[in-house]
């Protein structure tokens, strides 16, 4: 039967050396189970169970290391253990054993990734559901805990304290209209509802200055008129800058009105 010649340590693993060249990497956990030592003889039977074990000994210390630094969910871990090579047959195990005492917990993960994202007011649901679908969480899990942690109210409040974080940084450089559509554009994106997004607008009670839009109207005209006055001129010159301006949020007939003190 085979013969352990040389037990080493190896950093976290110990090197296991059998006198028939065979080569294995265990954990300590290994060693005390198996009671493995210098010189100790097992069969070949064994030596696969020995293997087997440290396998999943070795994934189980790598999958706490991982959870230690923050919650994961299931499929996180399940990709960190791949990526570390731990067999697949050891990998179902490991997670079993994991869940089993609540190391890994993907209704616990779900819950506390919701309450931070409401609490942080960044996201909107439908862009926190589909973080938590990306990480492995099942859907109907997630849109669970969105309903009992992120009600209406919620929504509006925070897509409202967004919305207001917009004006403050972008109210000066565009006209009403523009800005509008900035907000709902940028509410969408972070996962907000179309009428969500339109209630918080309309929370802002926004009123166009018009000195300010005029000013603004005024540089972007300046603007427009000496890239297209290079190629186009008359009624051919007036239409494009007429619809670029309008491209840029200002309304049309003001638009016009400008545009009549032109000689196209």
């Amino acid at each position: 039967m085979p013969k352990i010649i040389s037990l080493e340590k190896k950093k976290r693993l110990y090197k296991v050396v059998f006198d028939d060249e065979r080569t294995i990497y265990v954990t300590e956990d290994t060693i005390v189970r198996f009671f493995l030592s210098k010189g100790a003889v097992f069969e070949d039977t064994e030596i696969e169970k020995i293997a087997e074990f440290a396998d999943f000994s070795r994934g189980k210390n790598l999958g706490l290391y991982y959870i230690s630094f923050k919650q994961r969910t299931k499929k996180e871990v399940i990709y960190y253990l791949i990526d570390h090579e731990i067999p697949n047959v050891q990998i179902a195990k490991i997670i079993d054993a994991l869940e089993a005492s609540h190391f890994i917990d993907d209704n616990a993960y779900t819950e506390s990734f919701v309450r931070g994202k409401v609490l942080g007011k960044s996201a909107g649901p439908y862009q926190i559901q589909q973080k938590l679908v990306n990480k492995g969480i099942d859907k109907s899990l997630a849109l669970e805990k969105l309903e009992l942690l992120y009600d209406y109210d919620a929504q509006v409040d925070i897509a409202t304290h967004l919305a207001e974080k917009l004006v403050m940084s972008k109210y000066s450089r565009l006209p009403l209209k523009a800005l509008k559509m900035k907000i709902a554009t940028n509410l969408t994106s972070k996962g907000f509802s179309y009428d969500i997004s339109k209630i918080a607008i309309d929370n802002l009670e926004l009123e166009s200055d018009e000195d300010n839009e005029s000013e603004l109207l005024q540089k972007e005209l300046d603007k427009i008129m000496r890239k297209y006055s290079r190629k186009y001129d008359g009624y051919d010159l007036k239409q494009r800058v007429s619809n670029a301006l309008v491209r840029k949020g200002f309304d049309f007939d003001v638009i016009n009105r400008e545009l009549r003190e032109i000689d196209f």
